[in-house]
């Protein structure tokens, strides 16, 4: 019998089993075909025989100029300060919450910023002396108090307003009585009392007492 591709013994009845002097290699299996054989390699090989190493790093997967290191079926991308894996995505430098007190956090390449409302330094850990940009008087003769966010200034005795800019007017109308005249002074009032005497010039004088 003239058996056809595939096929021997008398009657043709056997079925070539190419895989039995196949030469896959230990990274492939080989599949008998009808008229050959053909390997499945695995991950990673390639190659008719599966004897060739896949090199994953032709599809250059690195991105931003990194450097691609072959591994057995995978790759590692050397990055950039600040970029992983592909190099393609920038590390979230704000993810482990470095600004403290109430800070908000901005990411930079392989850095961050934070924006601290009521403290300073690099994490917003350094609180801030409110006296020393919110001066009471230049000339450092108002004592100013340090309220963490805010600052109070500590007026003389006379004088109000936030840096004690606004002299205080002791002498209300009405104050000194009978037509008298009030003077304001810097640490209260007097009344000019004409022919009256007290502090508001409420008191006559008694004539028939001289």
């Amino acid at each position: 019998c003239l058996c056809p591709s595939g096929y021997t013994g008398v009657y043709c009845e056997q079925d070539i089993d190419y895989c039995v002097d196949s030469h896959c290699s230990e990274h492939g299996v080989c599949l008998d075909q009808r008229y050959n054989f053909t390997c499945r390699c695995m991950l990673g090989y390639e190659g008719p025989l599966c004897d060739v190493e896949a090199n994953e790093c032709n599809s250059f997967p690195c991105s931003n100029g990194a450097t691609c290191v072959d591994l057995i079926s995978d790759y590692r991308c050397h990055c950039p300060p600040g970029f992983e894996r592909t190099c393609s995505q920038n590390v979230n430098d704000c993810w482990s919450q470095p600004c403290l007190n109430g800070g908000s956090c901005v990411d930079l390449i392989n850095d961050y910023i934070c924006h601290c409302p009521l403290y300073s330094g690099r994490d917003c850990s350094s609180s801030v002396n409110q006296c020393v940009s919110n001066s009471c008087d230049p000339e450092g003769t108002i004592l100013c108090e340090d309220l963490k966010s805010t600052y109070r200034c500590v007026c003389h005795h006379g004088n109000t307003g936030t840096h004690c800019e606004t002299p205080i007017n002791h002498c209300v109308d009405g104050l000194c009585q009978h037509g008298s005249v009030c003077v304001d002074l810097s640490r209260g009032f007097k009344c000019d009392c004409l022919p009256l005497t007290g502090q508001f010039c409420e008191i006559n004088f008694d004539d028939c007492e001289l």
